[in-house]
């Protein structure tokens, strides 16, 4: 800086001489130089800077995840060149209802393809209604096993009342929030960093809620991506099956009974009429012939 100070003080003398002008530029350009290296060496020896927000803004900005560079030295990814390296993600359900004639007996042959299947029960109640007892179990079965649990189930099932699986892709949604919780990640770690640089109790207490904010975000995200993890890992099959009262049972044998032995009724009236056909052709000669003889007198 003096010699910055020096410099202007001989230039007073020097705009005497022809050069004046070269000589008043090159101060002007010297000490236009020093001013930016004392700049530079005060923003250097500087404390932490008095605003974190500004920081925040300016040095903690999520940097892009190297998987996410281009392929092949090209261009960035997209996120459907992401989707094409993983596997697929699928989240399967199913739910079967059906009637047995004994429910103690088909809830333990159902407990024992879950033990087959290396499968668990989530859910395993009983209700009563006025007409029928209900069973419901609510399986939770490996992926890879769940195929073949169904057509076990199928085995042994005389007929569904109603049957269905469905098939859920979440392979995007996975991506995106695996990357979204590295991503926070990264940025909680700088964040950290910046705290222990930290001189300020006001510069302190502000990281500090930053990284709180972070940290929200990061369990949020961790627990949707469990949650994801174990719908893939494991299916869910919904099976009821239910057994009728007995008087239920009863009445509805009796009413079946009944139509049945109708029917037969019915044909055997049928096959009476049939084998008199001889009889009623000769009533119906008859009745013709009186009624012609009768209309000849008048």
């Amino acid at each position: 800086m003096w010699a910055c100070v020096t410099l202007s003080i001989k230039s007073e003398n020097l705009m005497k001489t022809p050069a004046r002008y070269f000589l008043s530029l090159f101060l002007l350009l010297a000490m236009m130089a020093c001013s930016g290296q004392s700049k530079r060496y005060e923003a250097e020896n500087a404390d932490f800077p008095a605003s974190s927000s500004r920081i925040v803004a300016e040095s903690f900005m999520p940097q892009p995840a190297p998987e996410v560079a281009g392929q092949d030295g090209g261009g960035p990814a997209t996120e459907q060149n992401l989707v094409q390296k993983i596997s697929q993600q699928i989240i399967r359900d199913g739910q079967a209802v059906f009637e047995t004639n004994d429910l103690k007996k088909t809830k333990t042959w159902i407990e024992s393809l879950v033990q087959k299947h290396k499968a668990y029960l989530s859910l395993d109640e009983q209700s009563k209604g006025s007409d029928r007892i209900e069973q419901r179990m609510i399986v939770r079965i490996p992926a890879d096993r769940f195929d073949a649990f169904v057509a076990d189930l199928e085995k042994g099932v005389v007929k569904f009342d109603s049957k269905s699986i469905t098939a859920t892709d979440v392979t995007e949604e996975f991506i995106d929030v695996s990357q979204r919780l590295r991503l926070k990640k990264e940025t909680e770690e700088r964040y950290i960093a910046l705290l222990e640089k930290a001189k300020s109790v006001q510069d302190v207490l502000e990281t500090e809620k930053y990284i709180g904010q972070v940290r929200a975000e990061i369990e949020s995200l961790e627990g949707r991506l469990k949650y994801l993890q174990n719908r893939i890992g494991l299916s869910t099959l919904n099976i009821t099956f239910y057994q009728l009262k007995p008087e239920v049972q009863e009445f509805t044998s009796r009413i079946g009974l009944a139509f049945s032995e109708g029917w037969n009724n019915f044909l055997f009236f049928l096959l009476g009429v049939i084998s008199l056909w001889p009889f009623l052709l000769a009533g119906v000669l008859l009745v013709g012939t009186v009624r012609f003889l009768w209309k000849l007198r008048k």
